[in-house]
């Protein structure tokens, strides 16, 4: 990638993490409209591992005493821990698709409106399920995520809110959910990244992509603070499904 386009796509990466939309999806996005060098499965876990940072930073001088008196959690936290097992597995086996096919635009179109259908799911008269319930059907849910255009973020706050849980706890299990996954696929992609020669050049880019992602995640993060006391979830639901019609009729026309 050039250095323009990392440093770019990891500022859209930053800002677009923790708003219920994908942040994958518009790095696509970004780069087709712009005609920028494409990212890839090594550069999105850098970009992440960036936001987890600045997430991690935020929570842990903001929300780290609602979550220690949290029962509930405290009581799931292997189970939350083991929620990247169905996302994991599926970045494995579909690894050449999701570096490929799913990056169409077509195909970005129809994850799109998926992610805003979940999200609008709060819509209908919601469960009362049990958490634990809730941590497993989410962990399949997150699955999705592996696609351009699903928000991982998004998807896990909508199935959650229907399954029963508020939307402060939803986005708390979405941000707990977030380490396992993004730590081990992390680890993962920096070992293959060594073993097949990455370039000090390569290795720069995706520095400055790091740097710039952390810095435009901590403004997303406060953000969504801002935005979430007077828009509701719905919002961000009906634009990503206005989003993928857009993207399915300018692939066929």
């Amino acid at each position: 990638m050039e250095l323009i386009s990392s440093a770019f796509l990891g500022f859209i990466q930053g800002l677009t993490e923790f708003l219920p939309i994908s942040s994958s999806g518009h790095i696509e996005l970004f780069s087709n409209i712009l005609d920028l060098s494409k990212s890839n499965i090594t550069f999105d876990i850098v970009v992440h591992l960036a936001s987890l940072l600045a997430i991690l930073i935020f929570f842990k001088f903001n929300y780290s005493e609602s979550i220690e008196n949290d029962f509930e959690i405290n009581k799931n936290k292997k189970i939350i821990a083991l929620s990247f097992i169905p996302i994991g597995v599926v970045g494995l086996f579909f690894r050449d698709f999701l570096n490929n096919e799913s990056r169409e635009l077509s195909i970005m179109g129809f994850s799109f409106m998926f992610s805003g259908i979940i999200i609008c799911m709060h819509f209908l008269k919601k469960l009362n399920l049990s958490f634990l319930i809730i941590i497993i059907i989410a962990s399949l849910f997150q699955s999705f995520a592996a696609l351009p255009g699903v928000s991982r973020s998004g998807i896990i706050i909508g199935i959650s809110v229907f399954l029963g849980l508020s939307l402060k706890r939803s986005i708390i299990l979405s941000f707990l959910m977030s380490i396992p996954l993004i730590l081990i696929s992390s680890f993962y992609e920096i070992i293959n990244l060594f073993l097949n020669g990455a370039s000090q050049l390569d290795a720069f880019y995706l520095f400055v992509a790091f740097t710039l992602s952390f810095l435009a995640s901590y403004i997303g993060i406060k953000i969504m603070i801002l935005l979430s006391t007077f828009i509701q979830l719905r919002i961000f639901g009906l634009y990503n499904i206005i989003l993928g019609v857009l993207l399915l009729l300018f692939s066929i026309f």
